[in-house]
């Protein structure tokens, strides 16, 4: 979603009383030509004169203000609202590194057929996931491994094969071995897997925050702000998913920063990585003891009743169904799919009827659909320090009487 005003520029200067239209140009002109003491007085659309002056003066300043001044100078001249180079530019005066694609790396856990085995996973090897809204996320081994005699399974370096956050999906989506590996019964990642968070290339939005974000930390004293800017610093973690809590009433000058992932949970090494700089790198104030915390999970159980249109083949079903169950989880920040479903977050209200309104829309085989959260019906999902996840999920026809 993005959080960045639209500003209507031609309707400031116009509000400001400057002429923005070429007849609006040519009446001013006149009245200062008229003032100035002029004795023309033919203005008539023929007049040679008029039609120079349109042609010379007229065009050329209408040009200067629809598409230099508003198009141009002034939304560049706004963090609000400015273009990527205008961004990057501001991003250079105030130090910010723009934030470029990293590949997610992370430790897959193999399981091997027979403990009393050595076995060796070559460097290249492929895990993948079922299609996710039509894409297919594969992982492969950065490096030769063995396995040795003894182990039942072993944890495997891997890395994904395009950089981008949709690839640091949760525990259990990476289970598929396309090509056999001898020795090997199963693959999967587990809980915690990820080693380096992947990330798309910064947006514009999310440059435009961390610009905005900077302005407020320039203080020297370790505000909220301050800390948002070194936390939003590392790739794959926005600065709106940065929420503060102050714990100083407990213990004095302390406080804890929770942080929730556009895709799936937030790795516990990153958090790792993330205190030591700032505790022990020299990056808190004088006195402060900030600890970064992945966000809480607060676990829901979901029901969701589908009834079909009539007609609708044995095949569409199925594939309905299961888009079903992709988007929900999708809206429970499990996957980067599906971009149109409105994501649960916390200290927010998630409403159950835009869920279902959202399947609708974009489904069209579906008559009703009814959700159902931890066996009650209800509007929505209503979070404070908490992001709400899936525990359970079931997705099934109903027929309709």
């Amino acid at each position: 979603m993005n959080k960045r005003p639209t500003i209507n520029f031609s309707s400031i200067l116009k509000e400001s009383e400057v002429p923005i239209t070429e007849e609006a140009l040519e009446e001013v002109l006149k009245q200062e030509v008229s003032g100035a003491g002029s004795l023309l007085a033919n203005d008539s659309v023929m007049s040679p004169f008029w039609s120079w002056v349109r042609a010379a003066v007229i065009k050329p300043v209408n040009w200067l203000i629809n598409v230099l001044m508003v198009q141009y100078i002034m939304p560049n001249m706004f963090v609000a609202t400015a273009q990527r180079w205008a961004l990057e530019l501001k991003a250079w005066e105030l130090n910010v590194v723009v934030k470029e694609a990293v590949k997610t790396q992370g430790l897959i856990t193999f399981t091997k057929k027979n403990r009393n085995d050595a076995v060796t996973i070559e460097a290249g090897a492929i895990i993948q996931t079922l299609p996710i809204d039509g894409v297919t996320y594969q992982l492969k081994v950065l490096q030769e491994t063995v396995l040795d005699v003894g182990l039942d399974a072993g944890e495997v370096l891997v890395e994904a094969m395009e950089p981008g956050l949709a690839y640091n999906l949760a525990a259990g989506y990476y289970n598929i071995l396309p090509k056999e590996l001898p020795g090997i019964d199963k693959a999967v990642n587990a809980a915690n897997w990820i080693t380096t968070l992947g990330a798309n290339a910064e947006t514009d939005e999310e440059l435009a925050l961390r610009l905005q974000n900077t302005f407020n930390a320039a203080g020297s004293w370790h505000i909220d702000d301050t800390y948002r800017s070194i936390i939003a610093g590392v790739a794959g973690i926005r600065s709106d998913n940065i929420f503060f809590i102050n714990t100083g009433d407990v213990d004095p000058g302390t406080a804890n920063a929770y942080i929730v992932m556009e895709v799936g949970p937030t790795p516990t090494n990153v958090l790792a990585s993330l205190n030591s700089h700032i505790m022990e790198g020299g990056f808190h104030g004088h006195g402060d003891k900030l600890t970064c915390l992945a966000m809480p999970d607060a676990m829901y159980t979901l029901t969701t009743d589908v009834i079909f249109n009539e007609n609708t083949n044995a095949t569409k079903q199925t594939l309905a169904l299961t888009e079903v169950e992709d988007r929900i989880r999708a809206a429970f920040r499990e996957t980067e799919a599906f971009a149109d479903m409105t994501r649960a977050k916390p200290f927010s209200r998630f409403s159950i009827s835009l869920l279902c309104t959202e399947l609708h829309q974009n489904i069209d085989v579906i008559k009703s659909v009814k959700i159902t959260v931890n066996d009650e019906i209800q509007e929505d999902i209503v979070s404070t320090l908490a992001q709400p996840r899936i525990a359970n999920l079931s997705v099934k026809e109903v027929f309709s009487e």
